[in-house]
């Protein structure tokens, strides 16, 4: 087995034991931000109806049939927690009239690089001199187990957001059977709830 294996092989029982480690804290920590994470979403999100509604009212977008909110692997080796958010017509990708909003998600990934760092001091016990790329693959490696709050939370958000009238403004335009969107950005994402017609 070369190091690439070695090193794959000895991270997979690491991380879910950190983050199941990490859990409580973050959840305090949400809990204690609920507010504010709840804040920025609903302003990202208000945005990009507004410049949707705009598109609309300028006939340069059609229905809306998809409300996608995606990670960003880009913006987590920056330090920065983004879930882009774009509104699309049926051309998905695409829809020539791009409504996006970027909503930033750090304090659900508050601990995210604190843990990166333990993972770190424990592969290096057998690991010395972990390189660059193989913390670049850490972080890649235990970013789903982040991604999956992010995703609770949008479905807790959309769950009582959806039963509301006023869920979007009146004046968007939803196709009869809309989505409403998680995954990886231009990869692959699940379906959290069908509004109108299934």
């Amino acid at each position: 087995m070369d190091r690439k294996e070695e090193f794959t092989t000895a991270l997979e029982p690491i991380l879910p034991e950190q983050f199941s480690k990490s859990s409580r804290c973050i959840t305090s920590h949400c809990e204690k931000h609920s507010k504010e994470i709840v804040h920025t979403f609903l302003e990202a999100f208000k945005a990009v109806v507004e410049q949707t509604t705009i598109l609309q009212d300028e006939k340069k977008k059609g229905k809306i049939k998809y409300i996608l909110f995606s990670h960003l692997y880009s913006s987590m080796f920056l330090q920065h927690y983004l879930i882009r958010i774009d509104l699309m017509d049926p051309a998905f990708y695409n829809d020539s009239s791009h409504a996006v909003s970027y909503w930033d998600a750090r304090y659900i990934y508050e601990f995210f690089e604190e843990d990166v760092e333990a993972i770190r001091k424990k592969l290096g016990k057998n690991f010395p001199r972990i390189r660059e790329y193989e913390a670049d693959y850490i972080r890649y490696a235990y970013a789903p187990y982040y991604h999956r709050l992010t995703k609770a939370f949008l479905q807790a958000m959309f769950e009582e957001a959806v039963s509301e009238s006023n869920f979007l403004p009146q004046r968007v335009r939803l196709d009869r059977c809309a989505r409403i969107l998680f995954g990886e950005y231009m990869g692959e994402a699940d379906v959290l709830f069908h509004l109108g017609e299934e």
